[in-house]
């Protein structure tokens, strides 16, 4: 259900403060799992760790380590596991946040009248990008169009912008589209995005485009502007008087594709903390979020105090489980990778090398 901050929270919870006080207890309950180290595992006690009904699980016929695949991936578990297994594999699914797709342009839902097609998108915005990267980008800036548009934002502060790929989409994608301040802290990915920038300016005044139906707005050379600012915890305030400056008044929304380690919490913090009307982040490699007192990317809010990720639960976090299910071949040869490590290092200590 939607709490009252608009965020989508799974079954069962009528509260941001609810849901993020289930998960902090939830999280120091298993703590210990996420803080595991595989290379360390035949060094260090983990496995003594797990409940005794996991384990003789594990060591049973009846489970094969594929089995990983789906219980991480759709939290199915068999039913001869054990009931605690069960319950915190459920656990786990339960506090997921609702991961229904959002029908967008390129996956054949609306996107209201004055919007470039999709085709047109990949013609005009997103050249030399790998076919990852462009779905990536042209779902994002769908959404950011359709958030844009609820909240009434007149600009669009795309942070970390790098070579403007989303913030051209975004800028130029619609007829209605806002305006773009396009942040990034190089001075080398601003020039690399005011070049590419020309060039897809000549692309959508070319006559091709025009016999093609291309609708995009009417101003092209002032919607989407970019500026060199470094954005971290600590320059919050620099970031919104850039965008209050340039929104000259009128609402505006962040952004961010990418956001990689504390720059997601950056955005977050200069959401929170100035009067942006919207936020739509994309965050990646959460082992480079910051922990400790003071300014730091984790905790933001009050709510999770007290907990301590360190790296190894970091690192976990990046895991994209669907990939395991995608890639099952190669998923099966990583944890046999893994394992060689952890016999590799349980070799080393037992010569005394580390």
């Amino acid at each position: 259900m939607a709490a009252d901050s608009g965020i989508e929270l799974p079954d069962g919870f009528s509260s941001a403060s609810e849901y993020a006080a289930e998960v902090k207890r939830v999280y120091l309950q298993y703590a210990f799992l996420a803080q595991m180290h595989i290379t360390d595992f035949l060094v260090q006690p983990h496995w003594e760790s797990l409940d005794v009904e996991w384990r003789e699980y594990f060591m049973s016929d009846g489970f094969d380590v594929s089995q990983l695949i789906p219980m991480a991936t759709h939290g199915v578990v068999d039913e001869a596991s054990p009931s605690s297994l069960r319950e915190f594999v459920d656990k786990m699914f339960r506090l997921q946040f609702p991961r229904q797709q959002i029908r967008s342009s390129s996956n054949g839902g609306g996107g209201g009248e004055g919007r470039a097609s999709r085709e047109q998108v990949l013609k005009y915005f997103v050249d030399g990008m790998s076919e990852k990267k462009r779905e990536e980008v042209v779902d994002l800036a769908e959404l950011v169009g359709q958030v844009s548009r609820d909240s009434g934002s007149e600009l669009v502060v795309d942070v970390g912008a790098g070579q403007g790929y989303l913030s051209r989409v975004v800028a130029y994608g619609r007829a209605d589209a806002p305006r773009v301040l396009a942040v990034d802290f190089s001075d080398v990915q601003k020039r690399g995005a005011e070049v590419h920038q020309k060039r897809t300016l000549k692309r959508l005044y070319g006559k091709r485009a025009i016999a093609e139906g291309y609708r995009g707005p009417g101003d092209l050379e002032t919607r989407l502007v970019h500026r060199v600012l470094r954005v971290d915890l600590e320059s919050a305030g620099e970031l919104a008087a850039a965008a209050q400056a340039e929104a000259k008044g009128g609402p505006w929304m962040l952004c961010g594709l990418h956001a990689c380690g504390d720059l997601s919490s950056s955005v977050l913090r200069a959401f929170a903390e100035s009067d942006a009307a919207a936020v739509a982040v994309v965050p990646c490699c959460y082992n480079h979020i910051t922990e400790g007192r003071g300014v730091a990317g984790f905790p933001l809010s009050a709510e999770m105090g007290g907990i301590h990720f360190g790296i190894n639960a970091l690192k976990t976090a990046c895991q994209a489980t669907v990939r395991w299910e995608s890639r099952e071949q190669d998923t099966m040869a990583g944890f046999q990778r893994n394992y060689f490590r952890a016999l590799l290092h349980y070799l080393m200590v037992a010569a005394g090398q580390l």
